[in-house]
This record gives structure tokens, sequence and C-alpha cells, in this order.
């Protein structure tokens, strides 16, 4: 079977694997100039820079089919968090699985007791699902709320809520507010007792180059944008991609929504959430492989994390990377985004150096999933005879949502 597929992201990519498996011919038109999407990293000056701050859970169902950790080199965040609030800070850790913090967490004052042990009742909660991303969670037994409201009903306290939940959850979702879907925070939750954070040694763009090396040498086209679907009649037949036609079995659009949309008129979410990714070089601040997080509303940063503790290779030799977000996408100078986020981190450590290095405005970096959103999404299928969607736009905004899409637009495609 001939198959086009638009779009090199993890879903794209994801998809043409399991087709080129199957014995497929399969041809990947892709309009940048390399693979992956949003998931990426740059090299400069023997630095290494996600587009974005992201992280890879190791418990990624989907994920785990297709991905060879061992190649990727993982390498892991300590569990739990340091949350500042100006010159305090306090841990917030699961002992079981890092020892080490069982004296910080235990008497850490950013949650009380009861909220500690209500911690462990939502990890035995989160425990008892199977599913295989937060979008398979529509039309089951819970509530759709928001993971606001859920957590308040779990009874967890206001002090726990400000300072730990929201500051934390708020880096997953990009949503500090705690409006994104409960069906979200209960997968990721899972996901995050269930194995490890983590990032490739190389970088977060090792996924999609992973991804991309099990394909034929010659079946990604690069520099390719898609400008029209080939029909005949209803039918979908094939793809123009940079001036020439390209005709196949079937197409699967695996592009980002806005172009879904453009391309096929798919109702595919439109509204976003984003992020703005700050880089410094350091000469190190000492803080560990736990991630930081702001625990007072007044700071300009969610969270920081000095990502070369976490992996070497993040900073040449001598150096150290510091990754710090800021929620939302901001139209300041850079000048001006890099200062305030130097006021924000030398309030927590006065000795800190910070070089500014680069400033990534991720404007689109997840859709944005209030309650009820994943029961509305498109499906893999559609009422177009040859053409089947791929996308985390059909499952939930996450690596494992986009693979698991993938996943399952390779399954209709040889059905």
């Amino acid at each position: 079977m001939r198959v086009i597929v638009i779009g090199a992201g993890l879903a794209g990519l994801t998809c043409a694997k399991v087709l080129a498996e199957r014995g497929n011919d399969v041809s990947v038109f892709e309009a940048s100039d390399g693979v992956g999407g949003r998931v990426r990293t740059d090299e400069r000056d023997g630095f290494l820079l996600d587009r974005g701050f992201q992280v890879y859970f190791t418990a990624y169902p989907a994920a785990r089919r297709h991905l060879d950790h061992a190649s990727l080199d993982l390498r892991a965040f300590d569990p739990g968090a340091v949350v500042h609030r100006g010159r305090e800070r306090s841990v917030l850790s699961d002992p079981r699985r890092d020892p080490g913090s069982l004296a910080a967490s235990l008497f850490s004052d950013a949650a009380t007791t009861g909220d500690k042990l209500r911690t462990l009742r939502l990890v035995a909660d989160a425990k008892r699902d199977g599913t295989e991303s937060a979008g398979e969670f529509a039309g089951d037994d819970y509530a759709d709320v928001s993971s606001l409201e859920y957590l308040r009903g779990f009874g967890f306290s206001e002090r726990i809520l400000d300072r730990f939940f929201r500051p934390f959850y708020g880096g997953i979702f990009l949503d500090r507010e705690l409006g994104t879907s409960s069906r979200v925070l209960r997968f990721t939750f899972r996901m995050l007792s269930g194995g490890d954070t983590v990032v490739p040694a190389q970088g977060i763009g090792e996924i999609p180059k992973q991804l991309a090396s099990r394909l034929p040498e010659d079946a990604i086209c690069l520099n390719s944008p898609v400008e029209e679907l080939l029909r005949d009649g209803e039918r979908v037949t094939g793809a123009r991609a940079a001036g020439t036609e390209h005709e196949a079995d079937a197409v699967v659009l695996a592009a980002d929504a806005l172009a879904a949309n453009r391309l096929a008129g798919v109702p595919a979410p439109e509204e976003s959430v984003g992020q703005t990714c700050l880089y410094y070089a350091s000469g190190g601040l000492g803080t560990g492989k736990k991630i930081l997080l702001n625990g007072d509303e007044r700071g300009f940063l969610n969270n920081v994390v000095e990502i070369s503790n976490i992996s070497e290779s993040y900073a040449p030799p001598g150096e150290s990377l510091v990754c710090a977000v800021a929620l939302g996408v901001m139209d300041a100078p850079d000048e001006s985004l890099f200062r305030r986020g130097i006021k924000d981190i030398t309030r927590w450590y006065p000795d800190a150096d910070l070089r500014p290095l680069a400033a990534y405005r991720i404007q689109f970096a997840q859709f944005a999933q209030p309650p009820g959103v994943h029961g509305g999404l498109p499906r893999n299928r559609t009422s177009t005879p040859g053409l089947v969607l791929a996308g985390e736009y059909t499952e939930d905004s996450s690596i494992n949502g986009a693979m698991l899409s993938g996943e399952r637009a390779a399954v209709e495609v040889l059905r």
C-alpha cells in the first residue's frame, strides 16, 4: 500500500513507523527543516536547548511500545520538588522512591500531615486506572471537573494547593489556575508515580530522531510543505507538496491542528496554552536534580531546573545550563524577560551567576484541555474516504497522546 503522511511530528513518525514495519510504502512530507514538530533540540555554543521545557515519563504506555529507552540514554530527575517562597524553601517528595528526602518531606511546611496522607490515597486512586491516555477517561464513572475542583474534593488544603499543586501542575498543564481537566491530572499522576521523569541525555529531540531512524532513508521529505489534498470526487487520493503531485492509497494528516483545519476542515481544537522558556549559562546553582517551584504567586517564573544536572551533555565542560519557565507567551523584549527571570532566581540563590543564552516563546505548547474537551475531540477515522487523522488532538496533549494517535491512525489505514 502506498501511504502519504503529512507531518513529521511524533504522531506522523509513529504512524509511518508502524506502517513501514508492516511492509507499506510510506512517504512523510514535513514543512520544516527537521523532524519532531515542537519536540526538538537546538545546539548553541556547546549547549543543548530544548524548544521549551519538556520531559518524558517512562511509564507512558504507548510511547514505551515504540521507543528504545536504553538507546535514548534516559537521565532521571529526582522525584518531588523544591518549593521556594522568597529565601524559604521546602522539599516535597515520595520517600518510598526518594529515601534521602524523608526528613525534609516529613517536616515540610508546604503540606499538612493530612495532605501527605491524601497524596498516598491519590496515588492509589490513580493506579486503579489502566487507560492509555487522558482522553480515554471520557465517559467513565468519574465526573470530568477541573483539577482544582477534583483536588479540593479530595480534601487537600489550600496551603498545598497554592504551594505545590499550582506551580507543579502549572508546569505540566501550563495552567497555574488548575482549570485543566481532572482526567489529565489523574493520568499524569499515574505516570509520575509509576515510573521516572526523564530527558534523553542528548536532549528531548532524540525521541523523534529515534522514530525517524526506523524509516527507510528516503522516506522523509523535509522543507516540503503540503499545499493541498488531491481528490477524486469525495475520496482523497494524494497530496500536492512543494508544487508536485503525489498519489497514494491513503493519506494520513498528521500536521498540527491549525494546518489540519486549513487542509481538510478538521474541527481540531484551536485554543492553546503557551510558555516562555528562558535559558541561562551558569557556573552552577547547586540545586541537584529536583525541579524548583515558585510557591509565591507574585513571582514571574513558574518552575526552574538546572537541566545540566540531569544530563551533563546539556552544557559544555565547566558550565551549567539553567532552564526557567514563565507561563504564557510574552511580547516583552528578550532582555526584559531575562532580567525578570534573574530577579526571581537570585531571590532564591543570591550568589547565582546567570548569563542569558536564549528565549523561546512557544505559543502552541499544548491545546487547551478544560473539562469536557476530550469527549469532543476528532477521531482518527474520518468521514472522507482515503483520509485518516493523526495528532495529539485526537487523544490528549502529550508525547504519549501524539504517539498513541499515530499508532491508532496506522491501524485505521491498515483496516
